[in-house]
């Protein structure tokens, strides 16, 4: 095995991993009583699906950019935007001390199913789901956009040899 599909090797698995999680997660909609598990796994996709990007997108200047490059191909894929809430989630005690830090009393949402709820301010949401939007301190993040790319980048994969 040459060294650079030790990497691909690692980023298949990663995206089995994503793709595990993203499934638990879809058997869960709907079914009462199972927020903590829809965030659980919710929480494993992200994580699983910011490892593919940090290993398939290393920096210029490491050895492993020198190792797979011209063996992958991941133009117009961009995974960079959840490697912002991965380090949301990771550095989750600094977010919430700068939540805390903000909070003005009010009520606000926290491992929420809130689908459909309109008229809340951004802030409101520490950690919700609206549908597949995923709302994390004020932002938002299209999870069916970052699955559709853990797909896209396991058929470029697939076809590397």
């Amino acid at each position: 095995m040459d060294k650079w599909q030790i990497y691909i090797q690692e980023a298949l698995t990663q995206i089995q991993f994503a793709k595990s999680s993203w499934a638990a997660f879809l058997e869960l909609e709907g079914r009462k009583g199972k927020v903590f598990d829809v965030f659980l796994h919710l929480q494993h996709f992200l994580t699983h699906a910011a490892i593919v990007d940090k290993i398939l997108d290393p920096l210029k200047d490491s050895e492993r950019y020198r190792v797979i490059s011209g063996h992958v191909d991941l133009s117009r894929i961009d995974l960079k935007p959840f490697r912002r809430l991965r380090n949301h989630l990771e550095h989750f005690d600094e977010r919430l001390d700068r939540w805390v830090s903000e909070y003005e009393g009010k009520p606000f949402f926290d491992m929420n199913l809130v689908t459909g709820a309109k008229g809340f301010p951004k802030k409101a949401y520490l950690r919700a789901l609206d549908g597949h939007t995923y709302k994390f301190h004020g932002e938002d993040y299209d999870l069916d956009q970052l699955y559709a790319a853990l797909v896209a980048i396991s058929e470029k994969l697939d076809m590397t040899d």
